[in-house]
């Protein structure tokens, strides 16, 4: 057994949340809003209270994204939701974990934020090992056990120096309504311009087997050494339902860099990972691995390539994103950044391992590729379907009741969809209008054929720039989905309720132009009226809070 970590714990149980449920039904038809950042109330606390944090969360219109979604498997009406949400920025000064519940399938929502905030005065909030040690929190990802527990992982960190990033754990019980506890499961090092150690983009997952291991909550993050050219996935897990985790080990070799973390939990209790490296210097390549352990975590496989790949990374239309003034890329064009990525599930069928990548046209299309036992790879990796245009990335993938399900974004509506464009820019970089939608297909037959559906019913466009009080586009690096017997759930980032506007800041610069520029009727002072430089209103300025911002996480049952 791996030696435990001794950790922060806080086990207090309080009295169930009474939080305020605001029924939204959707425009445009069958997804739903979950995030309801513009009715007084709808926001409160973890014991259903209110503070100022959760009173301008409310009505802040503000950005939410990379959401992420667990179903109850003894109660799949009841959905636990998670993103980065912008709307804590207003009161503390940066994004915090947003906490969404269902109680109805996904009708209704009731939100709120994992307590620990810098400006949490509550009793868990101050007690919990995150608060007053990082000043913003995201990257969420969630399970549910099969007793009512859900596990919500996370980062922490600092923007400014010291700089750090850590990884947390909370838990919930009584189906996600009553927050118990958050444990620290790995700090990172304070230092200046990340020169420490930094925890990131983690993936969580629970046993729900029935096995010897039900309930064990397993978790893998990428930790960044600073400076190093490369980095490692760590992996650690909980016997003791997220009240201690192991002391982290590392289950791939540091050869590559290597990021995207995704677990899985066979029929049998065994344990899948698989993760993304990028090519960096002569030695690495672009690939999609995975790793096995079948004692659940304590020891793992020798890293196998599933896939080699030509990957569909945003840096290669000009930069990581690129926006208008000092974010300018010299291609002229916009968009938030993304990046290639793999997922996994496992069933009585098989493994199944889906990742995004170019074909030989340079059209990003999902792969799948399937396997017996995560070892051996007897058939070759597929696309999951043919058509000829549009971008697809982002998938996520999920079993449940004989069904293999796969999320993903697809840019096949936009209008000026070419090989060699980001979705939602014309030739000329300007706005193509909405571009991109968001589909599940799925598989009956163990992955070998798929049929596909459109589950959102709003056309967005990922390129708005909604970056805070800067001027480039972020719309997160993931979209989720959670199956269970009896229930299964999507959510994704949206567009629809933004509004658009001139940006006050581009004095005579024709950057004005694009259509990307969003709401913003904030006074900005120029330092040089030729120069891109200008003044910034404070990020909890109401006239940030007036639509501009506003992106939503919406979700919907495939």
């Amino acid at each position: 057994m791996s030696v435990r970590l001794c950790v922060l714990v806080l086990a207090i149980a309080l009295a169930s949340p009474l939080l305020g449920t605001v029924p939204v039904v959707s425009s445009s038809g069958s997804d739903t809003q979950v995030t309801q950042d513009n009715t007084a109330g709808s926001y409160l606390r973890y014991d259903g209270q209110t503070d100022a944090t959760v009173t301008a969360c409310s009505t802040g219109r503000r950005s939410q994204n990379e959401p992420t979604v667990a179903v109850n498997p003894r109660h799949p009406n009841i959905i636990i939701a998670g993103s980065n949400d912008y709307c804590a920025q207003i009161v503390n000064g940066d994004v915090w974990a947003g906490y969404y519940r269902s109680t109805n399938g996904g009708h209704t929502w009731s939100d709120s934020l994992l307590p620990g905030y810098p400006k949490d005065t509550s009793a868990a909030g101050v007690a919990s090992p995150a608060h007053g040690q990082c000043g913003a929190a995201g990257d969420p990802t969630q399970a549910f056990d099969t007793q009512g527990r859900l596990f919500y992982g996370f980062i922490c960190f600092n923007r400014v120096q010291p700089i750090n990033g850590s990884m947390y754990v909370a838990t919930y019980d009584e189906d996600g309504a009553r927050y118990v506890r958050t444990v620290l499961v790995a700090r990172g090092t304070p230092s200046a311009n990340f020169a420490g150690v930094f925890q990131d983009k983690v993936n969580l997952t629970v046993d729900q087997t029935g096995g010897a291991r039900t309930g064990y909550v397993y978790v893998a993050w990428a930790k960044y050494s600073g400076y190093a050219p490369n980095n490692v996935i760590l992996f650690s897990r909980s016997t003791d339902h997220g009240q201690t985790f192991s002391t982290p080990i590392r289950v791939t070799t540091g050869l590559f860099e290597e990021q995207f973390a995704d677990l899985a939990v066979g029929t049998d209790g065994d344990v899948y990972l698989t993760f993304r490296t990028i090519s960096h210097q002569p030695s690495t390549f672009d690939a999609v691995w995975l790793v096995k352990s079948t004692d659940g975590g304590v020891s793992w496989s020798e890293p196998q390539v599933v896939a080699t790949i030509t990957p569909f990374d945003s840096d290669q239309f000009g930069g990581g994103d690129c926006g208008d003034g000092p974010f300018a890329c010299a291609t002229g064009l916009t968009y938030s950044r993304f990046a290639s990525l793999s997922a996994v599930a496992a069933d009585e069928t098989g493994v199944h391992v889906v990742w995004s990548a170019e074909n030989t046209a340079g059209q990003a299309k999902i792969y799948a590729r399937n396997s017996p036992d995560g070892l051996t790879w007897p058939t070759a990796a597929t696309t999951l379907d043919s058509v000829a245009s549009g971008h697809q990335y982002f998938p996520d993938i999920a079993s449940a009741n004989g069904v293999i399900t796969v999320v993903f974004y697809d840019s096949r509506a936009d209008t000026a969809y070419a090989a060699n464009l980001p979705p939602g820019d014309t030739a000329d970089g300007k706005n193509s209008g909405g571009a991109v939608d968001t589909y599940v297909a799925q598989s009956t037959d163990g992955g070998a054929t798929w049929s596909e559906t459109k589950v959102s019913t709003f056309s967005s466009n990922y390129n708005w720039e909604t970056h805070g009080s800067r001027r480039d586009p972020f719309w997160g690096d993931y979209i989720y989905i959670s199956a269970v017997p009896g229930g299964s759930y999507v959510v994704f980032t949206d567009s629809r309720d933004l509004v658009s506007g001139s940006d006050p800041r581009e004095f005579g610069v024709n950057d004005d132009e694009d259509g990307f520029d969003v709401y913003q009727p904030c006074t900005y002072v120029p330092n040089d009226i030729n120069a891109p430089g200008y003044s910034s209103p404070s990020i909890s300025n109401s006239c940030l809070s007036q639509g501009g911002l506003d992106q939503n996480i919406y979700g919907a049952q495939p």
